[in-house]
């Protein structure tokens, strides 16, 4: 009756124990996908952020952008519509709080695109930069890098503003033409305010994170959980015997060492 009773208990234990290392087989999956589509950035900025600038037109057919053509750099011919410009709200860079800037480009053809010229930190007074610089709006020929546009996650904001890089919600703020391009975004490559604010930002760092790591300690603690209780079974069995047998002496693995030892002891 004992038998069949621990041998319940354990059969529960299994099912416990199996149900962590499936729980942590799929956390495993999940840092695994976590790192494929890291390793699948940094292999699509290694391949493009460097080439040559080409015509915007070249790249971009019919305002349709392509994510595989993220990063790839372009040239715009064209004005800026300095007027016309916004600030990204709670972008940090390094630490420290701030905006990106965005302003429409008119380019020579009619279409507008819009351009993140770079980070301004916020004031020292209040949520806003101290300093805006503009660049004119002289015509001029700028490299820039393609971005698709972000989602509008919902948030307000306030005038002069926009939560996040949509361009719908850019065409919204300041009634921009229709012509607008939509899907897509690009970043300066270089200043064009002739200061030193904004900030253009650098290339992404090219590192694909912890994930690995943790996807390996994932499966690694599903495979303690079924040691674990292996090791609990065979510690209650050495229980019953010690318990039944009083003459039963368990078994001492050798340590390292443990040859030498007894020669020494005996050589004494």
């Amino acid at each position: 009756m004992n038998f069949v009773l621990a041998i319940k208990r354990w059969l529960v234990w299994l099912l416990v124990a199996a149900l962590f290392a499936v729980a942590c087989v799929l956390l495993s999956q999940w840092q695994f996908s976590r790192r494929a589509e890291a390793v699948a950035k940094i292999n699509l900025i290694s391949e493009n952020f460097d080439q040559t600038a080409v015509p915007l037109d070249e790249l971009v057919l019919e305002g349709k952008f392509d994510a595989a053509l993220e990063w790839r750099p372009v040239q715009l011919e064209g004005h800026f519509l300095p007027e016309d410009a916004v600030l990204v709200r709670n972008r940090p860079l390094n630490g420290q709080a701030g905006f990106l800037q965005v302003i429409p480009f008119e380019l020579a053809s009619g279409d507008i695109v819009a351009v993140e010229t770079g980070w301004l930190p916020t004031g020292n007074k209040q949520d806003s930069p101290d300093l805006v610089p503009l660049p004119s709006a002289e015509k001029v020929s700028i490299v820039a890098r393609l971005r698709p546009a972000e989602p509008t996650l919902g948030r307000d904001a306030p005038a002069g503003q926009i939560a996040t890089i949509n361009v719908e919600s850019l065409i919204e703020k300041v009634q921009l033409k229709q012509n607008t391009f939509k899907d897509f975004y690009v970043r300066a490559a270089e200043s064009y305010s002739g200061n030193p604010l904004p900030k253009v930002l650098a290339k992404p760092e090219l590192t694909e994170g912890n994930h690995l790591s943790y996807a390996l300690q994932w499966i690694l603690f599903a495979i303690m959980a079924f040691v674990a209780l292996w090791w609990a079974i065979r510690q209650e069995r050495l229980a019953k015997k010690i318990a039944q047998d009083p003459n039963f002496v368990p078994k001492k693995r050798k340590k390292v060492g443990d040859d030498d030892k007894a020669a020494e002891d005996a050589a004494n």
